[in-house]
């Protein structure tokens, strides 16, 4: 379980549980909706959202589960 907290651009920050089922269900969603074209250990990723994004989360359970390497942008 973590604790993920909006930073309160549209109104007061709030904070929300993402559990571990939670960030297994995304990856196993993305990669049931990707069958036709999986993703492999060939693939690479690129990773340019925040760490505490939840999509980045998602993104590197993907990477994770297919094998796949991660790059991590930089800024430059």
């Amino acid at each position: 379980m973590m604790l993920s907290y909006t930073s309160g651009t549209t109104g007061n920050p709030k904070g929300v549980i993402l559990t571990h089922k939670m960030l297994v269900n995304e990856v196993f969603a993305i990669m049931t909706r990707n069958q036709n074209d999986p993703f492999t250990e060939d693939d690479r990723y690129i990773s340019y959202l925040p760490a505490a994004h939840v999509f980045e989360h998602g993104c590197q359970g993907i990477c994770y589960f297919s094998g796949m390497k991660t790059g991590f942008f930089g800024g430059d």
